[in-house]
C-alpha cells in the first residue's frame, strides 16, 4: 500500500503531520487507515472504545464539514465511528497529478457514534475555549454547531452508515477488520 501524508491544523496554530496508508481515492472521498493515538481514551458504557494504538479508517469526504473515523480496538473489534467537525479537506497533488498529502483543520467539536447507533458529543470544553480565546471566530462557531446538528440528524437518519457502505462498496474494500488487521 502507498502511504499519503495528512496534515492536521488546529486553531490557532498547532499543525501535526501523520503517515496514513491510503485505501481508496476519488473525487468525493480520500479513504486511508492509521493506527491512532487519542488525546484521551474515549469510554461509553463502561468500554474504552478509543484509546492508543487502536486502528482507524478514515473517509474524508471532498467538501464536508466533517471526517468519519471507523474504529477498531487492539483485538480488532469494531468499536464505533469518530467524526471530527473540521474545514473541508484540501488536497495537494504532486506534478504527475497524484495525491501526496491532504489537510484538514479540526474545529474541536467531535461526535463519537456507538454501533448500536447512540452517540454522544466530544470536546465541547475546548470548543468553547477556543471560542472565547479567539481562535475560532464567530461565523466559523456557527459554522461548525451546524455542522454538528446536521451530522447528528444524518446519524439519527442512517445516512452516515449508508454513505460509507457505498463507499466501501464502490472502492471494493475487503471487510475492513482485515485492512487494520494487517498493522498489528
Amino acid at each position: 500500500m502507498e502511504t499519503v501524508t495528512l496534515t492536521y491544523k488546529r486553531p490557532p496554530n498547532r499543525v501535526n503531520h501523520f503517515q496514513q496508508e491510503l485505501l481508496y481515492l476519488d473525487d468525493a472521498v480520500i479513504v486511508t487507515s492509521q493506527r491512532v493515538k487519542p488525546s484521551s481514551p474515549i469510554v461509553q458504557k463502561g468500554q474504552t472504545v478509543l484509546a492508543d494504538n487502536f486502528a482507524a479508517v478514515w473517509f474524508v469526504f471532498t467538501g464536508s464539514w466533517y471526517d468519519v473515523g471507523k474504529v477498531y480496538n487492539l483485538e480488532n473489534e469494531w468499536t464505533g465511528y469518530y467524526c471530527d467537525i473540521m474545514k473541508p479537506v484540501k488536497r495537494s497533488m504532486d506534478a504527475n497529478g497524484k495525491l501526496n498529502r491532504f489537510e484538514i483543520t479540526d474545529l474541536f467539536l467531535d461526535l463519537w457514534i456507538n454501533p448500536d447507533g447512540t452517540y454522544e458529543i466530544q470536546d465541547e470544553d475546548e470548543f468553547e475555549e477556543a471560542v472565547q480565546q479567539g481562535a475560532i471566530d464567530a461565523a466559523l462557531e456557527k459554522k461548525a454547531l451546524e455542522v454538528l446538528k446536521a451530522l447528528i440528524a444524518e446519524v439519527e437518519s442512517g445516512h452516515v452508515e449508508r454513505r460509507l457502505q457505498e463507499v466501501i462498496r464502490r472502492a471494493g474494500l475487503p471487510d475492513l477488520r482485515l485492512l487494520t488487521a494487517r498493522k498489528n
